[in-house]
């Protein structure tokens, strides 16, 4: 049913969860894997290097595990490979799933608070709305 699997993935342990639901899922189906991590870059910068500084910094944080869920996808018999992005997380995440025509994105649910939210919405919330694929977020 599924091909091509697309996890978005950070530090947090519901993002942890996912990754280990996809990666069950892409070993039942013999589904493709894509692990991405993305980081956040500043919209104003203040100085020239912080735009590097920050790239610099977001790589660091989220190779570590990004390549951990890599191996594991890979000794499972899945072939996964894994990205760095930069930029607005869900934008994103959306763009990459609709250049590589993923047929299905898992993600993490992140609880906040109504009022942030209300401001910010979530990543997860704008994935499900906006996606042309099916969407799993895994709570």
């Amino acid at each position: 049913m599924f091909r091509k699997v697309l996890v978005p993935i950070d530090d947090s342990l519901i993002a942890r969860k996912a990754a280990n639901v996809a990666i069950d899922l892409a070993k039942r189906m013999g589904a493709e894997l894509l692990l991405i991590s993305v980081v956040p870059l500043p919209e104003h910068a203040g100085t020239v290097g912080e735009v590097a500084e920050a790239k610099a910094e977001g790589e660091s944080k989220v190779s570590k595990y990004l390549l951990e869920f890599q191996k594991a996808a890979n000794l499972s018999g899945i072939k996964a490979g894994a990205k760095i992005l930069f930029g607005h997380p869900a934008h994103t995440i959306l763009k990459c799933a609709t250049e590589g025509r993923f047929d299905l994105i898992v993600i993490g649910y992140k609880g906040a608070s109504a009022i942030q939210r209300f401001l910010l919405g979530s990543v997860s919330t704008a994935i499900a709305e906006h996606a042309q694929c099916t969407v799993m977020i895994i709570k």
